[in-house]
């Protein structure tokens, strides 16, 4: 009786301790699983009530902004799979997945609708949700809020449809993580509808819809089981034993009881100070600190070096100087002070500081501390808490560059650009001193990326920000503000001398050649200055004013600055009404067809024209190209007028034949926007069948800018219509940006020097050498060259000196309408001889004079 009594006592107690762990171990579960909802909750809460994020993703989306702060960087930081943000109309804003924002939006929308549940618990509640959800067939924990401003901020407007944002990970992961940090053996997800489970190893689990959807079930821990199965084989032996050892087994359960949860509640602190990069201190009286062994390694100190008095259950013991040696020194003394004066006043205390690892590195610690006591209340030490805050703070130093710098150039943006000048404009009206403001246009940077590309105009940018930032004392502020437009302010200046200073040193500096992937290029600038208080103190006015300044400037031509004038308004104005009516030219039928004559130099025969394109303006008259083709490169119209003008001459070219002038032959210019245009080959081909031209008479002109760095589908386009018997000449060769050898990129057969050169040439006649060898060049590389710009008798005798073919200019010819140019005149005049080339006199292609 007694064996048989001890025996069922055995296996009782076996069993209530079965019993008795697997409860414990599932209540663990239940708050591990619990936690798991509220962190994400936390996470939620974060990353959602944020003005940025408010700014960025609700106000105006900016997935640039979003990949690098918010779902996908939320993402990358905790190790989450999903995040996705609805607007308050439940339109997908984003979808990210694996830390990157998604580009298969319609897939995300389709997973999204299973998260219509989500939506309205956040939206329901205003707060932080949390709980599990299914994607598909896949459980997933979330955290979920509604995006809105902090207090403080203007709220949205109000809608009940409000936005949120959700961040998700996978069940079966974080399943698996709770697993190994418990050392729970096969802890999975079972089906709801499956085979009977014992209540105590498993626990039913809920999605965010309440309903049931699978039973969380786990092998538990079986001591007493394992007990009696091994102290079987003795048990005759040992029954007496038993018995008599039943008192003492008693006792021992009671204590391992006692232990057990003590035992899991240091784990579990352990491993979340693992987790959250945590670390204890406990100051103590007589000087002394004891630190934690994570102080240790997340300070990076050996403990021999740490341990003057000791070690007490696992803490190193130091002292406070010791302690402090690691803090950095020009924070020390506000570290020394937090602690005196939570000792001396009982009170809490949190501060941030940075410390010295032996490396070199530095952390950013965060340490939250309060004093502890003895039961009559007397403070007996401080207990802290220290967390290495280093990443958070490097994401708030790299958001806030983001959002005050420019990323290309590293200059201070727009909004930075504003806040300064808004607090030099309060510091001249305190000081009552004048402060200038420069507004900066690069000239010819549009035409660098259209020609070289945007990876070189960056990299101009970048050298030009470079060069000007050294043009201005530290102090003061150069910011770009837009693509090749940038900002000084000098926040004291005497008189408009000092200004003219600073902008005659920046346009000499942008003045020098930038050497660029293999190419030299030539820029310069229109620099606008205005003064405040004398010409307002509201920024808006000021920049506007720099801004208008800066477009006179352009006006008068390359490297120039001007003041700001009132007067100046009615210009700006002007040319705005100007720019607007030139939309409706092409439609309204306001543009005319010019034609130049060009001349044979050597005979004097007429050889064909150049067409020029006119705007009868409503209000001004008949415009030359110089009046408003600078505007339509501007804003894209040159793809209208251009169109244009190769119809209207291919209809010219084509009547020519039966007016007995077959052989002439027409230019037509085209802009570089056209040449890169997908389209121009098929433009160029339909104009010549429409109007049945000879595509052998018909000559593109391009621009000399064009020839730099021709995509491979312009160069493509030119070889095709050269095949069908166009021919192209280049324009204004000899302005400094373009070489011989960038002609046999191309195949271009008519070479025009510019009208700058014949000039030069008649001031400095030892350049006339220097011409011939250029003309003796494109000669040499089959190119027919045309003199342009001739408008004196002189120029024209120089022209057939240097041996160029072709001539073109007011001496010869001035332009004319189309239906009054005669294609079949003969010249009045032969070859060019001195005795004629005496002035400037009038015309001798007997065509007719029009306006220059």
């Amino acid at each position: 009786m007694t064996i048989s009594f001890v025996l069922f006592m055995a296996l009782e107690t076996a069993r209530r301790i079965d019993m008795a762990t697997a409860e414990r171990t599932k209540d663990e579960i239940a708050d591990a699983v619990a936690d798991l909802g509220a962190a994400m909750g936390k996470k939620a809460e974060e990353y959602s009530l944020w003005n940025d994020a408010v700014d960025h993703l609700v106000v105006g989306y900016d997935p640039v902004w979003a990949n690098a702060n918010v779902g996908p960087y939320a993402e990358r930081l905790w190790g989450l799979d999903r995040s996705y943000a609805w607007n308050g109309r439940d339109g997908l804003i984003y979808a990210s997945k694996d830390g990157a924002l998604r580009d298969d939006l319609d897939a995300a929308t389709s997973e999204a609708a299973d998260l219509r549940p989500v939506l309205a618990a956040a939206r329901a509640t205003g707060k932080p949700v949390s709980g599990i959800v299914h994607i598909g067939q896949i459980p997933f924990v979330f955290g979920a809020r509604v995006i809105e401003y902090e207090t403080g901020h203007a709220p949205l407007p109000p809608n009940p449809d409000r936005p949120v944002q959700v961040f998700m990970t996978r069940l079966d992961s974080e399943l698996a993580k709770l697993a190994s940090s418990r050392r729970i053996a096969d802890l999975h997800v079972a089906a709801a509808d499956g085979p009977a489970l014992m209540e105590v190893v498993s626990l039913p689990l809920e999605s965010i819809a309440g309903q049931r959807f699978g039973v969380l079930t786990w092998t538990p821990e079986q001591p007493g089981h394992t007990l009696v199965r091994e102290t079987a084989p003795y048990a005759g032996g040992f029954a007496l034993a038993l018995l008599a050892l039943l008192f003492l087994f008693k006792r021992v359960l009671q204590r391992l009881k006692r232990q057990e949860p003590l035992r899991l509640s240091e784990a579990r602190l352990a491993q979340a100070q693992g987790v959250a990069k945590l670390a204890y201190t406990v100051h103590l009286p007589d000087d002394l600190v004891e630190v934690s062994a994570n102080f240790r390694e997340l300070v990076g100190v050996d403990p021999n070096g740490l341990n003057p008095t000791g070690s007490v259950g696992g803490a190193e013991r130091l002292t406070v100087g010791q302690h402090l040696d690691r803090v950095v020194p020009e924070q020390r003394p506000d570290v020394q002070d937090a602690y005196r004066r939570a000792w001396a006043e009982n009170a809490r205390f949190d501060i941030e500081y940075r410390v010295t690892r032996p490396n070199g590195d530095h952390l950013d610690l965060q340490e939250v501390g309060e004093p502890f006591h003895d039961a009559g209340g007397l403070v007996l030490g401080l207990i802290t808490a220290i967390q290495d805050v280093t990443a958070r703070r490097r994401a708030e130093e790299t958001i806030r560059h983001q959002a005050n710098y420019d990323a290309l150039t590293g200059l201070p943006n727009r909004p930075l650009f504003y806040d300064r000048l808004r607090q030099a404009l309060r510091r001249a009206a305190r000081d009552r001193t004048c402060m200038a403001l420069l507004f900066i246009d690069l000239n010819r940077f549009k035409w660098v990326n259209d020609t070289l590309g945007h990876q070189t105009g960056d990299v101009l940018l970048r050298e030009a920000a470079h060069r000007m930032a050294a043009c201005v004392r530290g102090s003061e502020t150069i910011a770009r503000i837009g693509g090749d437009e940038f900002t000084v302010i000098l926040s004291q200046v005497g008189d408009r001398a000092e200004a003219e200073t600073v902008a005659r040193r920046l346009l000499e500096s942008l003045g020098e050649p930038f050497h660029i992937a293999g190419q030299t290029l030539h820029i310069s600038a229109s620099i606008g200055v205005t003064f405040a208080p004398e010409q307002g103190t509201d920024p808006e006015l000021l920049v506007k004013n720099a801004d208008v300044a800066m477009y006179q400037a352009k006006r008068q031509g390359t490297a120039n600055w001007t003041f700001y004038d009132p007067a100046m308004d009615a210009d700006a104005l002007d040319h705005l009404q100007m720019e607007n009516l030139l939309h409706d030219a092409v439609a309204k039928g306001q543009l005319a067809l010019f034609l130049q004559p060009v001349v044979e130099v050597g005979s004097g025969l007429l050889a064909g024209a150049q067409a020029e394109v006119r705007w009868n303006h409503p209000d001004r008259g008949l415009l030359p190209p110089i009046d408003f083709l600078h505007l339509a490169e501007a804003n894209g119209l040159i793809l209208q007028i251009g169109a244009w003008l190769l119809d209207a001459g291919c209809r010219q070219l084509a009547g020519w034949p039966d007016r007995g002038a077959a052989a002439l032959r027409l230019t037509v210019p085209v802009s570089t926007l056209q040449l890169k245009h997908s389209g121009f080959g098929d433009q160029v081909t339909g104009c010549l069948a429409r109007h049945g031209a000879s595509p052998d008479r018909l000559i593109l002109e391009l621009p000399e800018a064009a020839m730099l760095a021709p995509s491979a589908e312009m160069t493509r386009t030119m070889q095709s219509l050269r095949t069908l018997g166009v021919t192209f000449s280049v324009g204004g060769f000899g302005t400094g940006y373009a070489s011989l050898g960038h002609l046999r990129r191309l195949p271009v057969e008519f070479l025009k020097i510019d009208q700058g050169i014949l000039q030069d040439m008649i001031r400095n006649p030892a350049n006339q050498e220097t011409v011939r060898a250029i003309v003796a060049l494109a000669r040499s590389m089959d190119l027919t060259v045309i003199a342009e710009g001739v408008e004196t008798g002189e120029q024209h005798l120089l022209a057939e000196e240097v041996r160029c073919g072709f001539a073109q200019g007011a001496f010869l010819g001035r332009p004319i309408p189309a239906e009054a140019f005669d294609p079949a005149s003969k010249p009045a005049f032969g070859p060019v001889t001195a005795a004629s080339a005496g002035g400037r006199g009038e015309s001798l292609c007997p065509v007719g004079d029009g306006e220059s």
